[in-house]
C-alpha cells in the first residue's frame, strides 16, 4: 500500500509542476506578444511627420500586430493607454 501511494504521489506532484510550467509558458508567450505590439506602435510613432516613412511603419505595425492598416492607430491608442495603468 505504502508503495502504491508513493507513486501515485510522484505522478501527481509531476502533473501540478507540468501544469506550472505551462501557465508560466503562455505568460511569458503572451508579454512577450505584448511587448512587440508596443514596440511596433512606438516606430510608427516615432516617423508620424514623415509622410513616407510613417505609410512603411504603419503597414509594418500592422503586420506585426495583426490588426488591419486602418484600425492600427486606434489599436495603438488603446495599448498605450493600457501601459499607463
Amino acid at each position: 500500500m505504502g508503495k502504491f501511494f508513493e507513486k501515485n504521489l510522484i505522478i501527481v506532484l509531476l502533473s501540478i509542476i507540468g501544469y506550472f510550467l505551462f501557465s508560466i509558458s503562455s505568460s511569458l508567450k503572451e508579454s512577450s506578444r505584448y511587448n512587440s505590439d508596443l514596440r511596433a506602435c512606438a516606430k510608427m510613432k516615432a516617423f508620424m511627420n514623415d509622410k513616407e516613412s510613417s505609410k512603411l511603419f504603419e503597414q509594418e505595425a500592422a503586420s506585426v500586430t495583426g490588426v488591419k492598416v486602418k484600425f492600427v492607430g486606434e489599436y495603438c491608442k488603446k495599448l498605450t493607454l493600457q501601459n499607463f495603468f
